[in-house]
């Protein structure tokens, strides 16, 4: 009887044991800085470029060496960036401007800005940054100003070089008219702008639609008025592309000319042996205005 009791009481202590305690698996918390050249910026702020760190570093030497293909720069240029984002490209040119070059970044986004200027031009007091609240649906929605309400505070005919990579591939006529007279204004006679754009035609529409050879379903298959394109009428802004004879009218009025045949890049399908995905432009001042 005793050893019954014994038993039972056993069973009983085993069914109210607790449970060992597992402790779980510490769980990495993901980085929010990523070291850059000696530079830590936020992950958050990468991300607004429209890649991520791992991809930072390529994207950044393809813009180098593309620049230094259809527009070579010199150590004593001074330089305009349009929509320089946390300063990708001003890194890297910070080791090849001399004491007579300068460089000019702007963007729309207050927060990439601010980091530049307190990092950035901290370091090169040459480098400078300058923010432009503009309203964009796509990427600084509560913005303030219109893209016509932008003037450049450079001298007229005091740049060598005018850099712009995937800025007009998300703008509408009128605003890439506006930047352009801005262009006019500030090149130097021989001075060049690097602009990519998104060129297409009936061959080229064709083509992106049978091929589609980026990872973003660029087709184009929406037209958006008498040369314009866009790939996705829920987000217009997203991937705009023109035609040709609405890029030449454009450049026309803004007297300015294309300096180079167009340089197509690969996302047609069309030349896939290009080294950018977009179509490169560069840009002079007209020889005839």
């Amino acid at each position: 009887m005793l050893s019954g009791i014994k038993n039972l009481a056993s069973r009983i202590k085993q069914r109210i044991a607790p449970e060992p305690v597992i402790e779980p698996e510490p769980v990495e918390e993901a980085p929010t800085i990523f070291d850059y050249r000696g530079y830590q910026i936020p992950i958050r702020l990468i991300h607004l470029t429209g890649a991520g760190p791992e991809h930072f570093d390529n994207i950044a030497q393809l813009h180098w060496n593309e620049v230094a293909r259809y527009a070579p720069l010199k150590p004593e240029h001074r330089i305009l960036e349009v929509g320089c984002g946390i300063g990708r490209d001003a890194i890297w040119l910070t080791d090849f401007l001399n004491t007579e070059g300068t460089y000019t970044g702007i963007d729309i986004i207050a927060d990439s800005i601010a980091w530049c200027q307190e990092n950035i031009s901290a370091r090169f007091p040459r480098f400078q940054f300058i923010h432009y609240d503009v309203h964009d649906p796509l990427h600084n929605p509560e913005g303030a100003i219109a893209t016509s309400d932008i003037h450049i505070p450079l001298a007229d005919g005091s740049l060598d070089r005018i850099l712009l990579h995937s800025v007009f591939t998300h703008l509408f006529e009128k605003e890439i008219a506006h930047y352009l007279g801005e262009f006019r204004r500030l090149l130097k006679p021989d001075g060049l702008v690097y602009a990519s754009f998104f060129v297409v035609d009936e061959q080229t529409l064709q083509s992106a639609l049978q091929t589609n050879s980026t990872p973003f379903n660029l087709t184009f298959q929406h037209s958006r008025g008498a040369g314009c394109y866009i790939n996705d009428p829920e987000s217009p802004a997203g991937a705009v592309a023109y035609t040709p004879e609405t890029i030449q009218r454009l450049l026309l009025q803004a007297g300015l000319a294309l300096a180079q045949p167009i340089h197509y890049g690969y996302w047609s399908g069309l030349h896939p042996q290009a080294m950018d995905g977009q179509d490169i432009l560069i840009l002079r001042r007209s020889l005839t205005l």
